[in-house]
């Protein structure tokens, strides 16, 4: 039974759709888990000034596990194994035993360096906050230093594992990293405070490493420390990951200048955003990262094989999928933001305050959840074709957009629109309104990148990625129109049968209502002859 039970974890698995299914599928489990570490989290704590700590505390491991991990992330990794395999036997081996004992040094000095230098660190960075709450900051970036010292070496394992395309099983390793997130938050935050919180990250990442690793070592193919590096290997992978390292920096850097100034807009604004980005990050999750994820193996293979055709294929059926789910998700969230919030976290000390602010900047990240799903997955593609240096360009661009833009907000430009959007939102007058320009600044600078992206892979690919995606937008698009309106009055309609006092009733009115705008989105679909959902279809009857 249980050799049964690991074959089938372990099975390999080659289509495209199979594979984002299966991975969507343990996203959605993911999803779930990190739903409820977000509700303890607002149960015990609220969004205030500790969860302010804890998510500040996270920034500079965060920023230390993507640019040194970037050496050996899947987007790096497996298209060197897919070159090295190619060229004969024993070539893969020696590969992965220079990567790893040059990547085991980088990630032990760089969290050493970051332990030594915390004190001076987090001042300089976070200046909202004041001296007593930098000083616990401090702390607990310390132990966190952990996390990415495990999930450095644990996606170090996670490319044999994706290159293998056992998709299972790297999914597992989420679902074990929020777990133990959710033990340390319940067996110890009500005695030990956020302290408990900050070890259960740790036994996380530990768990997430183990799942990894434990099959790396039954396959055989756990690498070694070595003093034989081949520097030319080490050199060419280097060049390749060094200007994904820089892209993906990026997006820490934009973490780490929303952090300082949500810091200077009151207590709890630092939790609002992080528990707001959380919810949001849902659809990519589930959608982006999963087409991602799934495409990747295959679109590296083509392209070492030259079938450019083929890529193109693969890229313009993914991106249609994902207009396909992202497009009416952000109708939903948007028109339900408030039952999500308070369905997911309005529990204990999170009050109604806290739930429309969170709310209202949700909602505003939704515009963008297709161009978030798009960026995902044409960065990856790009890295699949061997191209590094426009998702560089491209990400520092739209960075830059993104931290100018929130600067310029903060200094009340275009603020009778940010009052506007205050009042549609109905959050005016709450402390902390302000905040919205943060996500609002994001899903411009989103926008940029993501249509920057495509222009150079619909390019690349001779044009071929482009066919049929403006008539399945137009679709979809009409659909998600259809599908938040026909939303919208249904929860008015159905505002008489739901006593919104009970988490239960919550959900009911919300399910209901989407239900009903999801069918009347359907319809619409089906009447425009929409060709994802006709595939959807006929893959199912």
């Amino acid at each position: 039974m249980v050799r049964r039970l690991f074959g089938a974890i372990t099975n390999k698995i080659s289509g495209l759709h199979e594979a984002a299914f299966w991975l969507a599928g343990f996203s959605i489990l993911s999803q779930i888990l990190a739903f409820l570490r977000d509700r303890l989290l607002a149960y015990y704590f609220g969004a205030g000034q500790v969860l302010d700590v804890y998510y500040t505390a996270f920034r500079i491991p965060d920023f230390i596990f993507v640019t040194a991990g970037s050496l050996v992330s899947i987007s790096v990794l497996v298209p060197m194994f897919s070159k090295k395999a190619a060229q004969g036997s024993g070539g893969v081996k020696s590969y992965v035993n220079s990567i790893f004992t040059i990547f085991s040094i980088l990630i032990v000095l760089s969290c050493v360096l970051a332990f030594v230098f915390m004190p001076q660190m987090v001042p300089f960075l976070f200046r909202g906050f004041d001296t007593a709450t930098l000083t616990e900051i401090i702390k607990l970036s310390r132990i966190l230093l952990l996390s990415p010292l495990l999930l450095g070496f644990s996606n170090f394992f996670s490319s044999i594992v994706q290159y293998e395309k056992r998709f299972l099983l790297y999914s597992l390793s989420p679902l074990f990293y929020n777990a133990g997130i959710i033990i340390g938050t319940f067996l110890g935050a009500g005695n030990f405070g956020v302290m408990a919180v900050v070890f259960g990250v740790v036994l996380g990442a530990l768990m997430h490493l183990v799942i990894q690793a434990g099959y790396v070592i039954w396959s055989d193919n756990m690498p070694k420390l070595t003093n034989k590096i081949n520097l030319e290997e080490v050199k060419e992978t280097v060049l390749i990951s060094f200007p994904r390292a820089l892209a993906l920096s990026v997006t820490q850097i934009i973490n780490i200048v929303f952090t300082t100034v949500a810091s200077f807009f009151g207590v709890g604004a630092v939790a609002v955003f992080n528990l707001a980005l959380n919810l949001q990050s849902v659809p990519l999750s589930i959608v982006g990262a999963s087409y991602s994820l799934a495409a990747f193996p295959t679109l590296s293979a083509h392209f070492a094989e030259n079938n450019i055709k083929e890529c193109g294929r693969y890229i313009g059926e993914s991106i249609r999928y994902m207009i396909f789910w992202t497009l009416p998700l952000s109708a939903l969230f948007i028109i339900l933001r408030t039952h999500v919030v308070r369905v997911v976290l309005g529990a204990g000390a999170f009050d109604w305050a806290d739930t429309k602010l969170t709310a209202a900047v949700m909602s505003l990240f939704a515009l963008s959840f297709v161009f978030q799903s798009a960026q995902l997955f044409l960065t990856r593609a790009h890295y699949a074709l061997g191209k590094t240096k426009v998702p560089l360009i491209l990400g520092f661009s739209g960075a830059i957009l993104t931290i100018i833009l929130a600067y310029l907000f903060y200094f009340d430009f275009l603020a009778p629109v940010i009052v506007w959007l205050q009042k549609f939102l109905e959050i005016e007058g709450v402390i902390g309104a302000k905040i919205i320009i943060l996500p609002i600044a994001f899903s411009f600078g989103t926008l940029l990148t993501s249509l920057g992206l495509w222009f150079f892979l619909d390019k690349e690919t001779k044009y071929i990625a482009k066919e049929g995606i403006l008539k399945t937008f137009v679709s979809v698009l009409l659909a998600s129109i259809v599908i938040g309106l026909v939303t919208f009055y249904s929860l008015r309609i159905f505002d008489d049968i739901f006593k919104l006092d009970t988490l239960l009733n919550v959900f009911g009115h919300a399910l209901l209502s989407g239900l009903v705008g999801i069918l009347a989105g359907v319809l619409v679909m089906y009447i425009t002859k929409n060709k994802e959902l006709q595939s959807m279809i006929n893959k199912f009857y």
